[in-house]
């Protein structure tokens, strides 16, 4: 639940960047805690604030909460070599799917988690790949000048990472990823309201976006529903939506009360 406080001005866009400073440096840190979902067990793994691998199934000896663990010792290990976006790749192994980083595995996706997941193995690890992606900000790696010398892996076959499609008219190019804070604004019959939101999605995309635009609706009295817009500009009359674009995490300070 986000917590208002009543402020002048000055004060509340202090407050505000110093929010958005400890938030991009939380963000940096790789962490997993153990949880419940549904009367079992899960171990996720988070960046800053952000899960990025909910584990909902035991793997041989290692419960969700021990796997979550150990994903995040890897993670922690692989960002010392500074990996690229392209450096995350998602391979065939036995037993599923693996997320590597380089050649190292990070997490290993199966059938059982996938159906705990209600969803395909391949579309699970699809997500967590984008998760990871978008949530460490990895850069993208510079134009190759040659194909690579490299040998292949000799533990598991290489399966190539589902390739970005070209833009086209009304589509997004996903190549990359990024993530940012911008402001988030709203005005309603209570008052005046900013904060920061932290948004992700492609590069592009991303670098469009100015602003979040808060909207708060009464629904026939029975709830209210909120919706998150990602703008070009910063206006409350006037929405420019970017498309492509996801707010993952929000806060706001109280400005003016009517």
């Amino acid at each position: 639940m986000t917590r208002r406080v009543k402020t002048p001005a000055i004060i509340a866009v202090a407050l505000l960047a110093a929010l958005v400073a400890a938030a991009a440096f939380s963000a940096a840190s790789i962490t997993w805690r153990a949880g419940e979902r549904g009367g079992q067990p899960v171990g996720e793994v988070l960046v800053g604030s952000t899960v990025v691998i909910d584990l909902l199934t035991a793997q041989g000896p290692y419960s969700p909460e021990e796997r979550a663990a150990i994903v995040a010792d890897r993670l922690q290990a692989a960002m010392a070599t500074a990996p690229t976006a392209e450096s995350v790749e998602v391979r065939a192994i036995a037993g599923g799917e693996g997320i590597y980083i380089g050649s190292q595995l990070m997490v290993t996706v199966s059938d059982p988690e996938a159906e705990a997941h209600g969803t395909t193995r391949s579309a699970l690890t699809g997500f967590w790949r984008d998760n990871l992606v978008a949530a460490l900000s990895l850069p993208q790696a510079p134009p190759a000048e040659a194909p690579s010398s490299q040998p292949a892996e000799t533990a598991a076959p290489a399966e190539p990472t589902p390739a970005a499609q070209p833009a086209s008219t009304g589509e997004v190019d996903w190549t990359g990823a990024a993530q940012k804070w911008v402001p988030i604004f709203s005005l309603e019959s209570e008052g005046a309201y900013i904060g920061a939101a932290q948004i992700a999605g492609p590069s592009a995309q991303v670098e469009k976006v100015k602003g979040v635009a808060e909207l708060r609706l009464n629904f026939e009295n029975l709830g209210r529903i909120y919706a998150y817009i990602p703008t070009a500009s910063i206006s409350v009359t006037k929405l420019d939506r970017v498309q492509g674009v996801s707010v993952w995490a929000t806060g706001d300070l109280r400005l003016v009360g009517f």
